[in-house]
Formats: C-alpha cells, structure tokens, sequence
C-alpha cells in the first residue's frame, strides 16, 4: 500500500486541547507530548499530521474515558466548535449544513471521504479514512464524526436520540456500551471498517432554531491549498514543509517519516517511486519561501538563512546559486 501522510488543519483540536487545559493539563505540553507544534493556535489554517492528532485525542481518551469526543463535542458550544463545522453555520437544515461541509471537506482534511444516500425516510451519511488506523484510534475518530453530525442536528431542537441507526468500530476493549447514552440504542458494531449513520430525514430537512450570521469560514476554506492534494506523498510531504519552513521549524525527515507512520525507507522509497526525493522536496520549498522573503522588506540574507534552516549564510548562498546563478544580494538589487 503506498505511503503517504494523512494531514487535518490544526483547528480541528481546539475542541479537545480545550477540554485538556481545563482539566489541568497545559495546552503546551500535549502538543509537545503529541509531537505537534506548542504555537498551534497561532495558525489555525495550519496543517497538521492526523497521526499526531488522533496520538493527542488517544491519550486524552485513555486518561479521561473512550467516550471522550462525544463528552468534549457536548461541552463546546457551536461557535467554539471546529471550524469545520462553523462552516456549516449560516445554513437552514442539517441537510443544507452537511452538504456544505462535504464541499469544504477537501481542504479541511486529506484523508476523510464523506458521502450521502437519500431514501425514502431517511438519509445514509457514511465516513471513511483512507489510511488504516488501529481499532482504538479509529473508534476515536469516528465517534469525533459522529459527535459532530449529532450536534449539527440537535441545533434544530430535536430531542436525542437522533440517530435510528448508526455503525461504527467498537472499541477494542470497551466495545460501545459507553456510547449508547449519547447515541442511542441504535447503535452497533460496523462490520466494516467506517462509520454509517440513519438519519430521519424529518430532522435533516428540518430547520434549526436559530440561524446562526454566516461566517467566513467556509469561503476562506475554498481558497486555501486543498489538502487532500493529488494523494501522492510529495504533496503531502511538500504541505509540511513549508508549514515547516512558513514557522521557522527546523525541516526534519524524522519529524515527516512519524507523520506517514512508516518507516524511514518506506517512506525514501515511495519518494523514490514517484520521481523525488525529501531532500529534492526541501530544496524546492526553501527556494519558494526564500524568493518571497527577499522581496519582503526587512528581512536580511543572513536571516533569512537562519529562518530557512541553514547551519549558516555560506551555505545559504551557495544553495541560492544553484537556483537562480546569482547572489541573494545580486538577485535582491536586481528585482527590488
């Protein structure tokens, strides 16, 4: 199966490192222990390895109880929400709210793949992941799914349960005992891997409450780099690095290799298959991200350099050269 790297937008945590911080933990030291950036909330938009994300969400769940999503889901109110689902914000219906979402969904995740059947009386969502994760860590993720479709049709006051029927992956050791008070006894064990829910579609057609002013969210989204890509592992290997490059972050193929949950030469070979390299890759994002620096007032080679991750300016130039055959003074004074 070949490799690649699932990546989300980092807003898609707040909900949870919310719930962490106000049970004591710093937000700080779980994106550390996860090996995510500490400055996260500094850049919502910023791309994120799932792997990662779903680590953080795993040891939180251990420590507080495998039905933690839908507890966090239930203590968040809808304007604290992921952004993705503010993107549903503005519609009328859970019908209109979810379709929304599935446009939007390419650049919100590469990974997830959201479809819906209608019927007579009901309406199918179903979810998958392209990438395979373990029984516990997807039990997790599409409990998170779910959570957020429950919340998007409770907002129209209907009362739980509001699913008639939902299939997901029973958690390896707690099953799905602790999800029927969220979701009702409808609720059973997938006999594929995914996540299907039956939803009546009185309460998907059905109008919310109060509708909440559209937000931006969702057109920002549509101009934003999708990250779903071309589903090659140099795009998303190539994503990470200028996130890498864009906060000053050492580019590490360690850092990379974790995020593909693969090893090292899984991961140099499948670069090798699709015609490139990481050190091919870094190259070309350190040249993109350097042409825009110097044309940006105030920044200095020798800085420059330094931000790029470069051991030092003489390396830095050599490197300019071999993109451009001049200087990075050369090339400054000939385009300023």
């Amino acid at each position: 199966m070949p490799v690649t790297i699932p990546l989300i937008r980092g807003f898609a945590l707040f909900p949870t490192l919310g719930w962490v911080a106000s049970k004591g933990t710093p937000v700080e030291d779980a994106l550390k222990q996860a090996g995510l950036p500490a400055d996260l909330a500094a850049d919502p938009f910023r791309p994120i390895p799932l792997i990662q994300a779903a680590a953080l969400l795993r040891t939180a769940a251990r420590r507080f109880g495998p039905d933690l999503p839908c507890r966090v889901l239930a203590q968040t109110s809808n304007l604290e929400l992921a952004l993705i689902s503010k993107v549903a914000l503005g519609t009328g219906t859970p019908r209109d709210a979810i379709d929304r979402i599935l446009a939007a969904l390419p650049f919100y995740s590469s990974h997830e793949v959201l479809s819906t059947e209608r019927r007579q009386g009901a309406t199918i969502v179903r979810e998958q992941l392209a990438h395979r994760f373990d029984g516990e860590t997807a039990h997790l993720l599409f409990q998170y799914a779910a959570a957020i479709i429950d919340r998007i049709c409770g907002m129209t006051g209907a009362a739980p349960p509001r699913f008639m029927r939902i299939e997901m992956p029973a958690h390896p050791t707690a099953g799905l005992a602790h999800l029927v008070p969220w979701f009702g006894d409808g609720l059973n064990a997938a006999k594929v891997r995914g996540l299907t829910i039956w939803i009546d579609n009185r309460i998907m057609d059905r109008p919310f409450t109060g509708i909440a002013r559209d937000r931006v969210e969702g057109r920002q989204l549509t101009i934003t780099h999708p990250l779903r890509g071309d589903g090659t592992l140099s795009s998303a290997v190539t994503t990470l690095l200028a996130s890498m490059v864009d906060w000053d972050e050492a580019p590490s193929m360690t850092r990379l290799v974790a995020a593909a949950g693969t090893s090292e030469r899984s991961f140099q070979r499948q670069l090798r298959a699709e015609g490139t390299s990481f050190s091919e890759l870094l190259s070309e994002v350190r040249r993109t991200a350097t042409l825009k620096r110097l044309s940006e007032r105030g920044n200095t080679i020798a800085a420059i350099a330094a931000e790029l991750g470069y051991s030092d300016q003489a390396s830095f130039t050599r490197a300019f050269r071999r993109w451009t055959g001049s200087s990075p003074g050369q090339f400054r004074a000939r385009t300023s």
